[in-house]
């Protein structure tokens, strides 16, 4: 998998092809599946990392709603603090609404099918489906490397994981002059919020 921070770029790019998408939710809910994976490790450590989060049915119902409430009440303060983004600003993008409820789903659904194809492991149909027996196609691609479970999803992480660094770089260079943090963070520019 890609580290967290490695699902924005996606994130940001599905935020921009609806207009009405709002960035905050789609970030948040790119994030959120991964919040399961430090708990698996403490309280769950004979079970694998990703599970019901990483799942369609727990990204869609658990997942939305978490990431709904963590946009809703953490994402202005935090945002705010970190980055000096106008914490009202950030409030009124982020309350609650059907396009925070959608942007936020959309988010969860892009950190599933960013994960999917690099992972030889992938509960995104459990509990229908045996996890182990959904193995990515990039897995399956770098299969002729290496063991699935070994060299095969390293190089499928890596790869991946290069193309959202260049893509996180391409955002940064593109936005370097327009008004960066509040672009990225709020994903409205002055212009926008002067209207």
């Amino acid at each position: 998998m890609p580290i967290t921070p490695l699902h924005y770029p996606l994130a940001f790019v599905l935020s921009k092809t609806g207009k009405r998408f709002l960035l905050p939710g789609v970030v948040v809910g790119s994030f959120i599946p991964d919040i399961e994976v430090p708990l698996m490790w403490i309280f769950f450590s004979d079970l694998p990392d990703h599970l019901f989060l990483h799942s369609l049915v727990g990204a869609v119902l658990a997942g939305t709603l978490l990431a709904v409430l963590a946009t809703w009440f953490f994402y202005p303060p935090i945002i705010s603090a970190l980055f000096q983004v106008n914490k009202q600003d950030l409030k009124d993008s982020c309350s609650l609404s059907y396009m925070l409820v959608l942007s936020c789903l959309i988010g969860v659904l892009s950190h599933l099918l960013l994960d999917y194809p690099m992972h030889w492991f992938n509960p995104i149909l459990w509990p229908w489906v045996n996890p182990y027996d959904v193995v990515g196609p990039l897995v399956l691609f770098f299969a002729p490397y290496g063991p699935i479970n070994g060299t095969a999803f390293r190089l499928a992480n890596a790869f991946t994981s290069v193309i959202m660094v260049v893509a996180w770089i391409a955002i940064l260079v593109y936005y370097r002059k327009r008004n960066l943090w509040r672009n990225h963070w709020l994903g409205k520019s002055s212009s926008e919020s002067a209207q």
